[in-house]
């Protein structure tokens, strides 16, 4: 993967959607209006753990070309390289438990074409333990689907009428692998994908 051009304009950095607000919270709400005709399905691609090993994330950039991308944390600096690499799709990002980013909030709520999503790490909910408070936490701020890393599993669910996707690792793990959400008129699909298919 090669490094961000040292060229780049600052100019482009406001194409990463870095969350801001109150810094005392972690909790955050961001209304995105998707830019599509319902007709026009959009494609989430979901990614985690990448752990400073890229080369597997780019690839399923550059195969599945989403409108957008959700880095789920470990680590938050790869979200912003990927960013800086890949103009077309939009970022958004939490940190893991390997991120020191105490300004950027541990967990988004986003909302593209009428599907409101929760997306975290994982780790302050236990989710390598179980999965009930996470359904919990997404279900309380009303989001159908919930988004996690941290476990370096894949994994699709249904708990209490959440969805749960953890896209497992996209580092150097063994197998690697990232999500798909497809968004359409207020519905969703997932699907997940490794190296190995």
């Amino acid at each position: 993967f090669p490094p961000p051009s040292p060229a780049r304009a600052a100019a482009d950095r406001p194409k990463t959607k870095r969350p801001s607000g109150n810094l005392q919270s972690i909790w955050i709400l961001l209304i995105i209006c998707a830019r599509r005709g319902k007709c026009d399905p959009m494609k989430l691609l979901i990614l985690s753990d990448t752990h400073r090993s890229l080369g597997f994330a780019c690839e399923a950039i550059e195969k599945e070309a989403p409108d957008a991308v959700i880095h789920l944390g470990d680590h938050l600096g790869d979200a912003e390289d990927l960013s800086f690499a890949y103009q077309d799709p939009d970022f958004y990002y939490v940190p893991g438990n390997c991120d020191y980013a105490p300004t950027v909030p541990q967990m988004l709520t986003l909302e593209f074409d009428g599907v409101r999503i929760f997306a975290t790490h994982g780790h302050l909910f236990g989710v390598k333990r179980e999965l009930t408070a996470l359904a919990d936490a997404a279900r309380e701020r009303g989001a159908q689907l919930a988004l996690f890393g941290h476990t370096h599993v894949q994994c699709l669910e249904t708990i209490g009428g959440v969805t749960l996707l953890n896209p497992g690792a996209a580092g150097r793990f063994g197998r690697s692998g990232y999500g798909v959400v497809t968004i359409s008129g207020g519905t969703f699909e997932c699907r997940l994908e490794t190296d190995t298919e």
